[in-house]
């Protein structure tokens, strides 16, 4: 069974992995808006910036992504995990090719944490990405006052 050229089976992927097509609010998002710019750049600027992994977090600890830098499936937007383990040297996943958005990703915070379907799993992550749950970074720009 197949939907265009595609197998079901990676639609349900996609779906369950919120990979799926691009919002139509995403869409309406113009590029070139100074705020997007703006946000864009500030993102980039956090990454470069941000404190060595093995400084900013330590076993136990409770942490989530920074708002803007969610690049896998798990854990999900506001999901809490609990760091397991932190390198002081990065490890780099060799099978990736040179066009994986995952190339060459220093990947140095071992995360824990229950999927959807209630396993426990463990994955290695950028720890540049990753904040405490505690961090303001942890919000988006849009969040009120309230929230924090």
């Amino acid at each position: 069974m197949t939907q265009g050229n595609e197998h079901w089976l990676v639609s349900v992927g996609r779906v369950l992995t919120g990979r799926g097509k691009q919002s139509v609010k995403a869409s309406q998002v113009d590029p070139d808006d100074p705020a997007i710019t703006k946000m864009t750049i500030s993102l980039a600027l956090d990454l470069l910036n941000e404190g060595r992994s093995h400084e900013r977090f330590s076993p136990k600890d409770n942490v989530s992504w920074k708002w803007g830098m969610k690049n896998k499936a798990v854990p999900l937007d506001s999901q809490t995990a609990v760091v397991l383990q932190v390198r002081e040297t990065p490890i780099t996943d060799k099978t990736q090719s040179p066009s994986s958005t995952y190339y060459a990703e220093p990947l140095d915070v071992l995360v824990g944490m229950y999927t959807h379907e209630g396993i426990f799993r463990e994955l290695w992550i950028d720890g540049r990405r990753l904040c405490l749950v505690t961090d303001h970074r942890k919000r988006g720009p849009n969040s009120s006052s309230h929230d924090k």
